[in-house]
């Protein structure tokens, strides 16, 4: 079974999308976690989700503010790591668990392979996903992943990839350059060996999805782990950038604000996303962003 824990941070609506996408597309056996923080009103948004999803295999985990987090005591190795804590966690007023709820999850999980997925992705294609491919990540619980947001369709594929019956594989460290082949840790739509993957995250410091893949690709990078890549033929999985909600974040987005959305969502909307029938980049921008409420359909953004 995958483990899918999703990130969300004041996005129900966008939120609510991706789980649509999730429920209709992704065919493997699954089970979903939402680990989520709010503020403000954004905490209706997700007491909405919370009901709507009731009878749905889906739980709803919030992040919580602690004095420290007990979790960071494997991950304390140098005087960065020392700062980072300090910084980000010890006797913060806005450090959280999130680190500990998220190593909690994984462990309590009795998933034997886990992916993370962030409330901007769609998923939008049917998601099959071959026995060979979970055959390789089981055997290399340290050494594979199989990434959804990269395919033959994408710009940028090198040539190097090998392309078998149903999926491709690759070798992370052929290229030094930085691009989706070569980037061996993402948060989004990649499937790990749960046990694996938990072993080297809690070596690592972190306190955000942000840093979690910063940190985390930058420690997998450093002992060359999880060299093999295996992707399907063409990609399944999109990043929308419709907005923000991170200051650890400097990705460009259309700025459409997190606060209206919420408003319309409490309100009894919910959003539909025009995707370009041809993708040819793992980050998009919708061609026409609707609201709907029964007959209502509002055009909010048109490129």
């Amino acid at each position: 079974m995958v483990l899918n824990i999703i990130f969300s941070f004041n996005r129900a609506i966008q939120l609510d999308y991706l789980l649509q996408s999730t429920l209709k597309n992704f065919k493997a056996d699954s089970k979903i976690v939402i680990l989520y923080h709010t503020s403000g009103d954004h905490k209706k948004g997700y007491d909405l989700l919370i009901k709507k999803y009731a009878d749905q295999n889906i739980s709803f985990v919030e992040r919580k503010n602690v004095l420290f987090d007990l979790s960071y005591l494997k991950a304390i190795h140098s005087k960065r790591d020392w700062k980072f804590f300090k910084e980000k966690n010890l006797f913060n007023k806005n450090g959280d668990n999130f680190k500990g709820l998220l190593q909690k999850i994984i462990r309590n999980s009795n998933c034997e392979f886990l992916m993370f997925n962030t409330d901007d992705g769609v998923f939008f294609d049917e998601i099959t996903i071959p026995e060979e491919v979970f055959t390789i990540i089981r055997n290399n619980p340290e050494n594979a992943s199989y990434r959804l947001y990269v395919g033959e369709n994408l710009e940028g594929q090198p040539t190097y990839l090998e392309k078998k019956n149903d999926y491709y594989q690759w070798d992370y460290y052929t290229d030094t350059e930085i691009h989706h082949w070569s980037y061996p840790f993402s948060v989004d739509g990649t499937i790990y060996n749960s046990k694996g993957l938990l072993k080297h995250l809690e070596k690592v410091a972190y306190h955000n999805p942000v840093t979690l893949e910063e940190k985390g690709v930058n420690y997998i990078m450093q002992n060359k782990l999880f060299r093999i890549g295996l992707s399907p033929i063409k990609s399944k999985l999109v990043a929308t950038k419709l907005n923000r909600v991170s200051v650890d974040s400097l990705n460009p987005t259309i700025h459409i604000k997190p606060d209206f959305l919420n408003e319309k969502f409490i309100d009894g909307y919910t959003l539909e996303l025009i995707i370009p029938k041809e993708i040819d980049n793992a980050n998009i921008v919708p061609s026409e962003i609707f609201l709907v409420k029964g007959d209502k359909r509002e055009l909010i953004y048109s490129l």
